[in-house]
C-alpha cells in the first residue's frame, strides 16, 4: 500500500519526519520497504498567471499567451491548447528546463512568433490524470502565486511510503487505519474528516428498495441516492492524492469513492440510478448461465458461487469485486446510487480467483473491512459528492443492518504478558499502551483486564493477540535479548521409534521402497476391495469439507493409498515394483462420531513383478507371494519374533487359494496374499500384485529389542535327511510342529529342502524332505542317541498319515 506522508498529516500530527516514521512503524510490524518522493523535482517550471490570449496570425489552432512568470517580465508562448484563458494560473517551462518524456525546452520561433517557453498539460509534467490529462494545460489553484515552483504547487517532494501489509493487517488499508496505528506509536490524536452530509427533505426509501437474499454472503448494505449531479474531473488535489495512492483518476463521482476507499478501507461503489431497472437492488447468488459485462468490457459467464448485485432485469455488477458496464458512470450521469457494503470474506475471495479480477475492493473484503466504517464512509462519500458535483443527498439511509455487531471482549492477565515476553511491563504501562490502541480497558476481578476491542481490530481474537499488540507498542527493541535455557537430556529413541526404525532398515534391506500417502481416499475405493457390508473397514469417517471427492473419508486401511500408487507406475511402464508404507488408519467406535476413534498403526507391503531386474548373471524371480514371505519371515527374525504362521484364510480381496492369515502367539495379526483377479481389474492391474498388511502395534507389542546372545557350539553335530509321503492337505508348518516337538531338545535345526510332486507320488499326496540338525551342548551326541530321536519323530510323523520314502 502507497501512503502520502503530506495526505496522512490531515488527520494526525505525530511530529516525526519521514524516515522516522517509518522506522517506528516497522519496528511496530507494519513495515515499510522504502520511502520516495512522489515525482522527481522540475527546475524552471513555475506557475505562471496567464495576462493575455490572441489567436496566432500563422496557425488557427495556435494562439499566442502573454504570462506573467513571476520570476522575470512577462513573456510570450506560443501555445496550442484550446483551454487557455485570461486569469488561469498554469504551469510554464522557462527556457532550459528539461520535461520528462519531451526533454529540453528552448526559446523558439513557431510560423513566425517567438515563443519563450511552454504551458504544461498534465501528461507532459509526468502525470497520468486521465480524462483531464487530454483537455489540454493543467489549469492551478488560482490562489498560486506566479513564480512559485511548480513541483512544489503540485507537492512532487511528498514523501510515499510503502507499506509492505501482513494479511491480518486489514485495518491499514486506509489512512485512518494507518493514523490510529501512529496514534497509538506516539501518542498523538486522530482528527477525523467531516462525514455529515447536507440532505434533502426526500426521503431515499421512495427511491430506492434494496432486498438482500444471501444475508451470510452480505451481512450488510447501504445504500444513498445523490440527485443532480455533474460529472467532470475531480478537484486537482484529489486527482494528485490518488496517484499519490496509484490509482488513476477518471471523473468526480469515481474519484471520490476510490478517494473514501483510501481514507476509511471501505470500499464503495456508484452506479448511474437512471440505468437500474425498477430502482431496485437484489443482492443474490448467480444463476447459472447469467452474464455480466464488467467495466474492464468482457462479457463473464457466471456461476452459482458469485455473488452479485443485480436489478430485476439482472446482474448490474459482481459484489466486492468489480461493477457493470451497464450501470457505469458517464458523462450523462444525473443521478447516483451510492453503495457502501459488507460481504463474505471467503465469498470475495473466491470469485476474485475464479474471474482472475484481483481489485484494489476486493483486496479490502478478502481481508475483512471494518463493521463500524460502512455507514461513516458512505456518509463522507456524500459529503464529497454534494460538495464537487453539486448534487442533492436524498434524506437518509437505506440499511439492511443498521445495528452493527458488538465489539469483541477478551480478559487479559497483566502476568501472563510479563511470562510470554519475557519482561516486566507494569500495569499501568500494559492500560496506558491498551488505551492508546483504542482498545476499551477496564479493571476485572483477580487483576485481570477486560478489554473492548475496537470493531476496525478483526485480527484480535485471543489474550496471544493483545500480548502481541502490547509488544508492538512497547517496542520490541526494548525486550532484552537472552539465550534460551532449559535442562539438557539425553534423547532416546522409545521402545516404539526403535521398532519402526528397525522396520524400515529391514525392508529397505529386502528391497522395498517406502511409501507415504493421504489419510483421505475415495469411499468408492473401499468398495472396489469387495468388503462385506458388516466389515469395520467399511465404516468410514467421512469429513465435513473434502477437498474433493477423491479426498472424502479417513482410510480403514493402508490398501487403496498403496493401490493408487502401484497404479501410478503401471501406467507410467514401471513394472518391477517393491513397496511398503507405515501409517495410521482411523476406526470409529460408532458413527456418527461421539468420540475420537481408534488410530492403530499399520505396515502394508506390496510386491509385483519380477526382481532383480533382469540382468547377464542373474535370472530374475518373481515378486510372488514367497518374496513377501520372505520379507515378513526376515522382520520377524530382525525382531526377534518366533513362531509366525499362515494359516489359510479366505479374505474378498485375495485370490482364494493364495492367502493366509498372519498368526503370531496364537494371535491372528494381519494377512498376506495375492490381490484377487477382479479386484486387480478394477483397478487396472497388469500382472499379479502380492499384497500383505499386518498390525505394526501387535507386532511392535511381540517383538524383543533385546539381543540375545548364544555361546559357539563346542561339540560336534549329527545331521540326518527325513523325506515323508503326506497328504497335500497337511501344511508343511504342521509338519515341522511335530518334528521340532519329537524331537527334543537335542533337535537344533529342522529345514525344509525338497518338495516333490510326480509320478512316484500317490494322487492327492507329496513328498517332502527336511534336513534336521541333532546336538548336545554339553557333549557329543551317540548314534543311538540319534537315532531313538529320529524315531521318535517317524513315530510321530505317522500319526499325521505320513510314510517315509525310502
Amino acid at each position: 500500500m502507497r501512503l502520502s506522508y503530506n495526505w496522512l498529516k490531515e488527520y494526525i500530527d505525530c511530529g516525526l519526519s519521514p524516515r522516522e516514521l517509518a522506522e517506528k512503524l516497522t519496528l511496530s510490524g507494519i513495515e515499510v520497504e522504502a520511502v520516495e518522493a512522489f515525482r522527481p523535482r522540475l527546475p524552471r517550471v513555475v506557475a505562471a498567471a496567464v495576462m493575455a490570449v490572441k489567436p496566432h496570425p500563422g496557425s488557427s489552432k495556435l494562439s499566442l499567451v502573454t504570462v506573467d512568470p513571476g520570476v522575470s517580465p512577462p513573456l510570450n508562448i506560443v501555445c496550442g491548447a484550446p483551454n487557455v484563458a485570461v486569469g488561469q494560473k498554469v504551469p510554464l517551462a522557462l527556457s532550459g528546463a528539461v520535461l520528462p518524456g519531451i526533454g529540453r525546452i528552448e526559446t523558439a520561433t513557431i510560423l513566425g512568433e517567438k515563443s519563450e517557453g511552454m504551458l504544461c498539460s498534465p501528461r507532459e509534467l509526468g502525470l497520468d490524470l486521465g480524462e483531464a490529462a487530454e483537455a489540454g494545460i493543467l489549469v492551478l489553484d488560482p490562489a498560486t502565486a506566479p513564480g512559485t515552483a511548480v513541483d512544489e504547487v503540485l507537492e512532487f517532494d511528498d514523501p510515499i511510503l510503502y507499506l509492505s501489509l501482513t494479511p491480518n493487517r486489514a485495518d491499514c488499508m486506509g489512512m485512518l487505519g494507518v493514523a490510529y496505528e501512529v496514534a497509538a506509536l506516539t501518542g498523538a490524536v486522530v482528527k477525523l474528516p467531516p462525514e455529515e452530509p447536507p440532505q434533502s427533505e426526500e426521503s431515499v426509501h421512495s427511491a430506492v428498495q434494496v432486498n438482500v437474499l444471501e444475508p451470510e454472503l452480505c451481512p450488510r448494505y447501504t445504500a444513498r441516492v445523490i440527485r443532480e449531479v455533474a460529472t467532470g474531473p475531480a478537484p486537482l488535489w484529489m486527482q494528485l492524492r490518488l496517484l499519490k495512492a496509484g490509482i488513476r483518476p477518471i471523473n468526480n463521482i469515481v474519484d471520490i469513492t476510490n478517494y473514501v476507499m483510501w481514507e476509511y478501507g471501505q470500499p464503495l461503489h456508484a452506479f448511474d440510478y437512471d440505468l437500474l431497472a425498477a430502482k431496485e437492488i437484489i443482492v443474490r447468488r448467480a444463476a447459472a448461465g447469467e452474464t455480466l459485462v464488467t467495466l474492464d468490457g468482457i462479457t463473464r459467464e457466471l456461476d452459482e458461487e458469485a455473488l452479485v448485485i443485480a436489478d430485476p432485469g439482472g446482474p448490474i455488477g459482481l459484489a466486492g469485486v468489480m461493477g457493470g458496464e451497464s450501470t457505469e458512470i458517464n458523462p450523462r450521469t444525473r443521478t447516483v446510487l451510492l453503495e457502501a457494503a459488507m460481504f463474505n470474506p471467503a465469498s470475495i475471495r473466491r470469485t476474485a480467483r475464479r474471474y482472475n479480477l484481483p481489485s484494489e475492493a476486493s483486496q479490502r473484503f478478502e481481508r475483512g473491512v471494518n463493521p463500524g466504517a460502512t455507514l461513516a464512509a458512505q456518509n463522507r462519500a456524500a459529503l464529497l459528492l454534494a460538495r464537487y458535483t453539486g448534487g442533492h443527498v436524498m434524506k437518509g439511509v437505506v440499511d439492511t443492518n443498521p445495528v452493527p455487531p458488538e465489539p469483541r471482549r477478551i480478559t487479559v492477565r497483566p502476568h501472563r504478558i510479563n511470562e510470554i515476553l519475557g519482561v516486566k511491563i507494569p500495569v499501568s504501562e500494559v492500560t496506558e499502551i491498551l488505551a492508546r490502541l483504542d482498545f476499551g480497558v477496564a479493571r476485572g476481578s483477580g487483576g485481570v483486564l477486560e478489554l473492548t476491542v475496537p470493531l476496525r481490530r478483526g485480527d484480535v481474537l485471543i489474550e496471544e493477540d493483545v500480548v502481541e499488540e502490547v509488544a508492538r507498542i512497547y517496542g520490541y527493541e526494548r525486550i532484552p535479548l537472552t539465550l534460551p535455557r532449559g535442562e539438557l537430556l539425553s534423547s532416546r529413541e522409545t521402545k516404539r521409534q526403535q521398532i519402526h526404525s528397525l522396520v524400515r532398515q529391514t525392508l529397505v534391506g529386502c528391497g522395498f521402497f517406502e511409501a507415504i500417502t493421504l489419510s483421505f481416499i475415495n469411499r468408492s475405493h473401499l468398495e472396489r476391495l469387495r468388503l462385506e457390508e458388516n466389515d469395520p473397514r467399511r465404516r468410514a469417517i467421512a469429513l465435513q469439507n473434502p477437498l474433493s471427492e477423491e479426498q472424502g473419508v479417513m482410510r480403514t486401511t493402508l490398501l487403496p493409498g498403496l493401490f493408487k500408487v502401484l497404479q501410478h507406475n503401471f501406467n507410467h511402464q514401471e513394472m518391477n515394483q517393491l513397496f511398503f508404507e507405515i501409517g495410521a488408519v482411523f476406526l470409529p467406535r460408532r458413527l456418527p462420531l461421539d468420540e475420537l476413534p481408534q488410530e492403530p498403526l499399520r505396515l502394508a507391503l506390496a510386491a509385483t513383478g519380477q526382481l532383480p531386474d533382469p540382468n547377464w548373471l542373474t535370472a530374475p524371480s518373481p515378486a510372488d507371494f514367497y518374496l513377501v514371505k520372505g520379507a515378513l519371515e526376515m522382520l520377524c527374525s530382525r525382531l526377534h519374533i518366533s513362531g509366525m504362521e499362515l494359516v489359510p484364510a479366505a479374505l474378498p480381496f485375495l485370490h482364494p487359494t493364495r492367502s493366509a492369515a498372519v498368526v503370531i502367539g496364537g494371535t491372528e495379526i494381519g494377512f498376506i496374499g495375492e490381490v484377487h483377479p477382479e479386484v486387480a481389474e478394477t483397478w487396472d492391474f497388469r500382472q499379479p500384485v502380492t499384497i500383505c498388511e499386518l498390525d505394526l502395534d501387535a507386532l511392535a507389542e511381540a517383538a524383543v529389542l533385546v539381543p540375545r546372545l548364544s555361546p559357539l557350539p563346542r561339540y560336534p553335530a549329527a545331521w540326518r535327511d527325513l523325506a515323508v509321503v503326506v497328504s497335500r492337505e497337511i501344511p508343511a508348518g504342521e509338519l515341522e510342529r511335530r518334528i521340532r516337538e519329537a524331537g527334543g531338545e537335542l533337535l537344533e535345526q529342522v529345514v525344509l529342502f525338497d518338495l516333490y510332486e510326480g509320478e512316484q507320488v500317490p494322487p492327492g499326496k507329496r513328498s517332502i524332505a527336511y534336513s534336521l540338525t541333532f546336538r548336545r551342548p554339553e557333549g557329543t551326541l551317540t548314534d543311538e542317541e540319534v537315532q531313538a530321536a529320529l524315531e521318535r519323530v517317524e513315530r510321530a510323523l505317522a500319526q499325521l498319515g505320513a510314510s517315509l520314502r525310502r
